[in-house]
């Protein structure tokens, strides 16, 4: 898998705003938005980045499974003469040199090719919301992706538990690559499009991952539209904490069949 950098263009948010306006009467932090030339050199500064757009990590689950005889087919819903399920990975990779990431959030927008979209949508996603962080950095975490699909991940070793992740060809990973006793995690609801995940945190550092699995209608062409939006802070002159907020350009990749 190869990755590629994100270009990083200023942006307002403004549910954003409103949360900042309740935790100001409430911190003894001065935050300040950054003025432009500070804005530009604080988004300069940061790297964030998507897989290629050939070069998205996914599989077609009941198809694999056929071919290499998983106990996937088994136990997929009635629906699958309807629907192709898909098992789709979007790692990010983030370096935040001398500031913080404090805000992320990762939409995923799911569409057909040529046709009607309205059955496309995130059967299931992982991390979902208010994930246990510690349970997830213990490396003990069960990616519960549904009650028909589900993914173990066994840091102490291969073995049963682990046997369907590897049978996909798919390797399953913390999706935290930070530690921290604070992080909170929201995100949409299955059977959700579009998918998002939204993550806070003190400072959110060198990666995230997440997980869709998609349900489509059989042999459709899908496509997915992944974008950011974040906020960085950085300590100024007198301990002041400039903000810049700041969105990205959907990158669109095509799902194979």
């Amino acid at each position: 898998m190869t990755m590629e950098p994100l270009k990083l263009i200023p942006a307002t948010i403004p549910e954003w705003d409103d949360v900042d306006e309740m935790e100001y009467v409430l911190s003894s932090e001065v935050v300040e938005k950054a003025d432009e030339a500070e804005c530009k050199k604080m988004l300069d500064a940061v790297r964030l980045e998507f897989p290629k757009v050939d070069d998205l990590p996914h599989v077609k689950l009941l198809q694999y499974a056929q071919q290499h005889e998983t106990p996937l087919s088994e136990i997929l819903p009635a629906d699958i003469e309807h629907y192709d399920f898909y098992l789709v990975e979007l790692p990010i990779n983030i370096l935040t040199p001398n500031q913080r990431l404090t805000r992320l959030r990762v939409t995923l927008t799911l569409e057909l090719q040529n046709q009607q979209s309205a059955n496309t949508v995130a059967y299931d996603l992982f991390p979902k919301d208010q994930t246990d962080v510690k349970e997830i950095m213990n490396g003990g975490v069960k990616l519960d992706l549904s009650q028909a699909l589900k993914f173990v991940l066994n840091a102490g070793g291969a073995g049963p538990a682990t046997a369907l992740a590897d049978a996909l060809d798919i390797k399953i990973e913390i999706p935290l690559k930070w530690t921290s006793a604070t992080t909170t995690i929201k995100t949409t609801d299955r059977l959700s499009n579009p998918v998002e995940w939204d993550i806070t945190d003190n400072a959110i550092q060198n990666g995230f991952t997440g997980y869709v699995i998609i349900q489509a209608p059989k042999d459709a062409e899908v496509s997915i539209a992944a974008e950011l939006v974040g906020e960085l802070r950085k300590t100024g002159l007198l301990g002041k904490i400039l903000k810049v907020r700041y969105r990205t350009d959907a990158r669109n990749y095509l799902l194979r069949r």
